[in-house]
């Protein structure tokens, strides 16, 4: 019996070490090192999406430090198109004032590799949203919050996904 629990407390630390060394940093495939940012394009109204959500995909790549960005021979390119942009009303106070707004963004990504130019992801869509008060902030502002935290998605579908 004696035995057993001593197999068990080994099993426990050696796991617990284990652990302790695990750091979750994606399954990047080995031979993609760098990666050139594509300026995503639109198939809506809505003017500049595109080019914000471009500069801040690049700059969250930088910063994430795993790939580095190379316009003249990357090992994968990113592509993207905004597919979707959209404020409505939530929530009303009782004089039928809008009380909170939604804004959804959706983007539609693909990074492929272009060493065998087979696709890593193809056309997924990313999507995000958040409510605001227009009493508290001005729609610009939820833009560029809502524009920030879609970037982010899609670094962390590409650099984190597969």
């Amino acid at each position: 019996m004696a035995t057993l629990a001593v197999k068990f407390t080994f099993f426990i630390a050696v796991l617990s070490l284990m652990a302790c060394a695990y750091s979750f940093k994606g399954t990047l495939p080995e031979n993609i090192k760098s990666v050139q940012v594509e300026q995503f394009r639109s198939n809506i109204t809505e003017y500049g999406l595109e080019q914000e959500i471009t500069s801040l995909v690049t700059e969250a790549i930088v910063r994430d430090g795993r790939l580095s960005i190379d316009n003249e021979s990357p090992d994968a390119r990113i592509t993207g198109s905004v597919t979707y942009f959209a404020r409505s009303a939530v929530t009303y106070t009782g004089g039928e004032e809008v009380e909170q707004y939604k804004l959804e963004l959706r983007v539609s990504v693909s990074m492929g590799n272009t060493f065998d130019n087979e696709y890593i992801i193809r056309d997924e869509a990313v999507s995000e949203w958040l409510l605001y008060d227009p009493l508290s902030e001005s729609m610009d502002s939820a833009r560029q919050r809502l524009i920030v935290q879609t970037s982010d998605g899609i670094v962390r579908r590409c650099l984190s996904g597969w």
